[in-house]
């Protein structure tokens, strides 16, 4: 009983994040609690539409859409999304990246991949810094092909039409190609009933049908596997909202900071940086804050594990 209670207070934060975390996955995809208690929310929808993690419009369990997904939207329907950059910019500003850590959906699912593996593993500091610069070039490239998109709408319609036409699906989903959320909610159970639904006839015939089918099929089923042994592997490297919020979470008001007086450091702990999800080097940042350079999800392991009580939350 008692290493039960010390198990427990030593895991805090982590148990209260877990129950977070499985509540607002069910609230996100409230289709779940219609299914359980035979009940109609269709009026909920209005609350969940705009959602402030990423998350695939085409779900058919939340039927909303994250803010990211909005943004690039608008821009490639030739629209300057104003105010969901400006509600995008205050969810930042007053929450940091709490809702990669407490809420998002994906980020719930990643967790429980992780708790799968035997032990999580961890890249070399060359090869993780150099991952993390994925997301941005993700970004980078969204922009490069949605905002002449958007643009030619206004100012020569002709090649608009020619090039959306070319684009295809990605002109009505731009984020979608780039979403785990897509995958795991839409594109795989979608695959799956068609390959099921003609399996006498066609068997496999839908996965191998095109290339790109193909392609997404085993590259989002190698990131699942990989993110069993490197937690948060899609959030940490392809996220597009995690690339966006990253940026922006160094102005934001809420961050952890580290006791100058408690700490004593790598050398005689550094328990912190080994039960960090995000691979983050905490004890090279500030001690007035540290976000590690934007990666940083509040998702309080740090906390929990710091022997010396070092780690806290800071808001202001």
């Amino acid at each position: 009983m008692s290493r039960i209670k010390s198990s427990i207070s030593n895991n805090k934060t982590s148990i209260f994040r877990r129950f977070i975390q499985l509540t607002f996955f069910v609230v996100i995809n409230y289709v779940i609690i219609e299914w359980i208690f035979s009940i109609n929310l269709k009026s909920f929808e209005v609350f969940v539409k705009a959602l402030p993690v990423l998350n695939s419009p085409r779900n058919p369990l939340s039927k909303g859409a994250g803010f990211v997904e909005y943004i690039f939207y608008s821009i490639a329907k030739g629209e300057f999304p104003f105010f969901i950059i400006a509600l995008f910019l205050l969810f930042i500003l007053f929450t940091n990246r709490f809702f990669c850590g407490w809420i998002c959906p994906i980020g719930t699912i990643q967790d429980g991949l992780s708790a799968l593996g035997a032990k999580n593993k961890t890249f070399k500091k060359e090869t993780h810094d150099s991952l993390l610069k994925f997301k941005y070039f993700l970004i980078v490239l969204l922009l490069i092909i949605i905002v002449p998109l958007g643009v030619t709408k206004t100012t020569d319609i002709a090649f608009h039409n020619d090039y959306k036409e070319n684009l295809g699906s990605w002109a009505e989903q731009p984020v979608g190609f780039f979403s785990l959320s897509e995958y795991i909610f839409v594109f795989f159970p979608n695959l799956m009933t068609e390959i099921f639904e003609n399996w006498e006839e066609t068997a496999l015939e839908p996965l191998f049908s095109d290339f790109w089918v193909f392609f997404f099929f085993l590259f989002y089923l190698i990131v699942i596997t990989l993110a069993i042994f490197y937690p948060r592997f899609y959030c940490k490297y392809m996220c597009p909202f995690g690339a966006i919020a990253a940026r922006l979470s160094r102005y934001s008001f809420l961050k952890l900071t580290r006791s100058p007086v408690r700490c004593v450091g790598r050398a005689e702990c550094g328990i912190c940086e080994r039960v960090c999800p995000k691979q983050i080097r905490i004890l090279d940042e500030p001690y007035e804050f540290f976000t590690g350079n934007g990666e940083c999800n509040l998702c309080g392991k740090c906390i929990d594990k710091c022997p010396y009580n070092a780690i806290s939350i800071r808001f202001g």
